[in-house]
């Protein structure tokens, strides 16, 4: 698997609007905790996020704090982390893009600058591979950081992308949870039970049905 023993000691980053945080997202951090020797698992909720925009129904610090709850809360169980560490430390929240310009390049070259000595990762779908091109300052990109990818069953890898980039591709189960599927729920009055921590349950159906 091309470059990835690159990625022992790395934090890897999972960005997002995380509207609302869900199992889904603690799921996918558990998973790459297992299958990959990254150190960490950094949470990086989106400031501004540059495609959704206005659709973002919660503001920053509730989003921020929800998710900081979500991980406070997770215990994952029957998996092993590399390297073995305390439960909790492995999956963190990180307050980074408070007033930033939501993009990616952004986002880590601040965080490069705080750390410099630590190496960072990138989660992304295959499904946003395509359009990595034109993500802002992608020479930076592909010359300074680690893409974990996480395959769609509906999206073929771009083989020219994959060319350019630092990679390793982690084949893992789906999770059908999804912010809009928490939201759509709500909306219609259904359970979110199993859908979101069962500590926010109760918090997220009342932030959403305001």
């Amino acid at each position: 698997m091309p470059h990835r023993d690159s990625l022992k000691g790395a934090y890897a980053i999972l960005g997002g609007s995380f509207d609302p945080i869900h199992n889904g997202h603690l799921y996918l951090a558990k998973e790459v905790l297992s299958l990959s020797p990254v150190h960490k698992i950094i949470l990086v909720p989106s400031f501004n996020h540059n495609f959704k925009g206005e659709s973002i129904v919660l503001d920053y610090d509730t989003r921020l704090k929800l998710a900081r709850e979500a991980v406070d809360h997770f215990t994952p169980l029957n998996f092993t982390i590399q390297p073995a560490e305390d439960f909790r430390t492995p999956i963190e929240v990180w307050d980074a893009e408070r007033g930033e310009s939501g993009y990616t390049s952004d986002l880590v070259k601040k965080l490069v600058a705080q750390r410099p000595q630590q190496k960072f990762a990138f989660i992304i779908g295959a499904d946003n591979l395509p359009k990595l091109p034109d993500w802002h300052d992608f020479d930076w990109l592909k010359e300074n950081l680690h893409f974990i990818i996480l395959p769609r069953p509906e999206s073929v890898l771009p083989c020219d992308v994959l060319s350019y980039i630092r990679h390793t591709i982690l084949d893992m189960p789906l999770c059908p949870i999804s912010s809009s599927l928490v939201r759509d729920k709500i909306a219609r009055r259904e359970s979110i039970a199993g859908l979101v921590p069962a500590e926010l349950e109760t918090r997220i159906n009342e932030l959403y049905t305001r």
